[in-house]
């Protein structure tokens, strides 16, 4: 279960980022376009200049605000399988060791091979 949740969040944020993307992309191209267009507006040279950095200055800003945004939302959708896994809780590791190995002992009183001196045999390592 805590799994699916993890895999369902980074699919989320996965679709987030290419959103964010899109929208980074898009008021990069426009208000690069808005920028270099400046002097449609206005007749004066100054308010030229004037509406440029402004423009330029928006651009800037809101392409900051982007990325800060899509982190904000990226670490708000991964909190949420974080938190839920708290309280779903879930197998242990070791309840998965115990299950694929068998119950946990001393190797020389129990196991799987029966030996007169009751010491477990002997492994050869074999060298190619």
């Amino acid at each position: 279960m805590r799994r699916l949740l993890w895999i369902v969040a980074w699919m989320a944020v996965a679709i987030w980022s290419l959103f964010a993307w899109g929208a980074y992309g898009l008021l990069d191209f426009f208000g690069g376009v808005a920028a270099r267009n400046a002097d449609i507006v206005p007749g004066n040279p100054e308010a030229v200049e004037w509406l440029s950095w402004a423009l330029m200055t928006l651009r800037g800003l809101g392409l900051g605000a982007i990325v800060v945004v899509w982190a904000l939302v990226s670490l708000l959708i991964l909190a949420v399988p974080a938190v839920l896994g708290l309280f779903l809780g879930g197998a242990r590791r070791e309840q998965y060791v115990e299950e694929w190995r068998g119950p946990r002992g001393d190797p020389r009183t129990s196991g799987p091979f029966t030996s007169s001196s009751g010491q477990p045999p002997i492994r050869r390592i074999e060298r190619r």
